[in-house]
């Protein structure tokens, strides 16, 4: 191989690592079943969805479409009450996409209300 080949593949190579990023952007955006993305859409202001798992720093809501996001808490996240896996919530999002206010959603129970078939 001569001098000009070699220079024009690590060229060809670099270009293409160059646009590598914006590519597994544009796959991840499709959300598969199960896949979890670390962080919503970047256009998003809030995010619906069902909680699958809670820790100290995070929550991880599964979506309407199958998949998963995982929000970050922090000290000056709001939650309107303590969650428990299964609660469908609504999180509104900071700048930074951590989860700034966590509330339940349309359709779940409230902290007053009964779960219908209670027996009561």
């Amino acid at each position: 191989m001569t001098a000009n080949t070699r220079l024009g593949i690590a060229i060809v190579a670099l270009l293409f690592c160059a646009g590598a990023p914006d590519m597994v952007r544009a796959v991840d955006s499709g959300s598969k079943p199960g896949a979890i993305s670390f962080a919503p859409e970047p256009s998003a202001t809030s995010i619906k969805g069902q909680v699958l798992t809670i820790s100290p720093d995070a929550l991880v809501l599964g979506t309407e479409g199958g998949g998963q996001v995982r929000l970050k808490l922090d000290k000056d996240t709001k939650i309107e009450r303590a969650l428990k896996v299964g609660d469908k919530v609504e999180a509104e999002l900071g700048p930074e996409r951590q989860a700034v206010n966590v509330k339940l959603s349309d359709g779940a129970p409230g902290p007053s209300e009964e779960p219908k078939g209670s027996g009561r």
